[in-house]
């Protein structure tokens, strides 16, 4: 695993929950198209956060890695902080990032974490599309590769991408071998509270973890989790750990929105059910349905209500 570490590097903000890394001359040019008569423009730096680039030798593949710190680490240099690594950064990482500092100052009843967000060194949302189709699947499905292929060339004119799902057990052992030393050698952030989220795929992959390597995270947020996805095969993954488990010590939040369909909102519900009904001494397992909110609308709600339930002192 080679480290190149990126002291300070603008972050750019599109929309309210999108982000694309950008060229910063690239972009001034860009804007003075629009603005010629006005001196542009500085970058917008979501403070106290760096970028890391990471190559992971088990995926064979760059990453790049945000990190911001909590307002009062350097103030306190022996104390420890809780941790959220949270999948596809290059899009949430900002929305995140920003919920939490406003979660968290002035101080309130929710502590200060570092926030990790796991992304990738491309500048085109179609290449991370492809990418975390890659990352966040857990089996290689025909289907999901010809959808995402054919969808990304029509929106881009990309007719060079060729995705290929099935690839979360490389990236969950990537996140375990690699990038947790990685963190917990450079940062002072508690191992026994590492919180892992995701929404949609991230989702799918935040459950994926939960039943095939329980006991690296005590928290786990899972926003709209695809559990349609190859034949609903989380619920297999589900099934053959209640097999051969009798606990699972970890704190588990889904979230769905109400109007993301029947089938969505049902499957969530069912996987909810399910892992309250094995009864697992030390299973904690909270549902929120957003009523009146679709797939894309719930998601600034559900991080927001993820990070209250996971983290406020109880």
């Amino acid at each position: 695993m080679n480290i190149f570490r990126i002291r300070r590097i603008p972050v750019w903000l599109a929309g309210f929950s999108f982000i694309f890394l950008i060229d910063p001359v690239c972009l001034s040019q860009e804007l003075q198209k629009y603005n010629p008569d006005r001196e542009l423009i500085e970058g917008i730096v979501i403070p106290n956060t760096e970028l890391i680039k990471i190559h992971s030798d088990i995926v064979g593949d760059d990453y790049l890695i945000y990190v911001q710190l909590p307002m009062s680490y350097k103030q306190n240099p022996d104390k420890t902080y809780p941790v959220w690594y949270n999948t596809d950064a290059n899009r949430g990482f900002p929305f995140l990032a920003n919920s939490v500092t406003f979660l968290t100052f002035p101080p309130g009843d929710i502590p200060e974490m570092v926030v990790v967000g796991i992304g990738y060194l491309t500048k085109g949302m179609e290449e991370w599309a492809a990418l975390r189709t890659r990352d966040l699947t857990p089996t290689q499905n025909t289907e999901t590769d010809e959808f995402w292929t054919k969808t990304l060339a029509e929106m881009s004119g990309r007719t060079d991408l060729t995705v290929r799902s099935g690839g979360a057990a490389l990236f969950l052992e990537f996140i375990i071998q690699e990038l947790l030393p990685y963190i917990e050698s450079h940062y002072r952030v508690d191992p026994g509270n590492r919180t892992l989220g995701g929404y949609s795929y991230g989702g799918l992959f935040t459950l994926y973890a939960l039943f095939k390597n329980p006991g690296i995270f005590s928290k786990y947020f899972a926003g709209s989790p695809s559990l349609h996805y190859d034949n609903e095969i989380s619920f297999t993954y589900e099934n053959d750990f209640a097999e051969m488990h009798q606990d699972l010590n970890a704190e588990v939040f889904i979230t769905v929105g109400g109007l993301e369909g029947d089938i969505m909102v049902n499957q969530v519900q069912q996987m909810t059910d399910r892992l309250l009904s094995r009864q697992y001494p030390n299973l904690k397992v909270n549902l929120q349905i957003f009523e009146n909110e679709d797939h894309r609308s719930c998601l600034g709600a559900a991080f927001f209500r993820a990070i209250y339930v996971l983290h406020k002192d109880k």
